[in-house]
């Protein structure tokens, strides 16, 4: 891995998400990542004009990943709509861990098919991923809208509770 880096602004939970599962700053991804290849596709010579960048605290810092087609040494400039694509892929990537980890223990109503409440057990799944207890209600807001986005279209993504031959 190169010692040239990126900061993607992200919001607090995910950059303690991110931490938590790749290890502390700089996040290293692994070589073949699908977010290397968005890092690799977006990385762009520095433009002469500008200085280098300093993390701001909304920022997480990345490793730009070695490439042999593009040296990071030459290529380590990304631009906003880059970072943004960037961002976009972390985005997607927790929101899959957390609906495939929390939406198969949801009943139909607010309560959790172990009987633990959805908060309950949001905090849960906050605390096992390294991310503070003050963004609870970020996450179930998250957590509905994106189980609400496909009910209003009848789509039922939960797996039934029996097989049926």
């Amino acid at each position: 891995m190169s010692k040239f880096y990126l900061y993607i602004p992200v919001q607090p939970f995910i950059k303690q998400w991110l931490v938590n599962h790749y290890g502390s700053e700089p996040i290293f991804f692994d070589p073949k990542s699908i977010e290397n290849a968005v890092i690799k596709t977006f990385t762009i010579k520095r433009p002469k004009n500008l200085d280098v960048e300093k993390q701001k605290s909304d920022e997480v810092s990345i490793c730009i990943p070695d490439n042999s087609y593009k040296d990071p040494l030459v290529y380590n400039y990304m631009g906003p709509k880059g970072k943004k694509a960037v961002r976009e892929c972390l985005d997607d990537i927790f929101k899959q861990n957390m609906w495939s980890e929390l939406y198969s223990l949801i009943n139909e109503g607010d309560e959790m098919r172990h009987g633990c409440s959805v908060m309950s057990a949001i905090d849960g799944w906050c605390e096992a991923h390294g991310i503070s207890i003050e963004y609870d209600t970020t996450i179930r807001q998250r957590f509905y809208r994106l189980r609400d986005q496909h009910k209003r279209h009848g789509i039922n993504l939960k797996k039934p509770d029996k097989t049926y031959d």
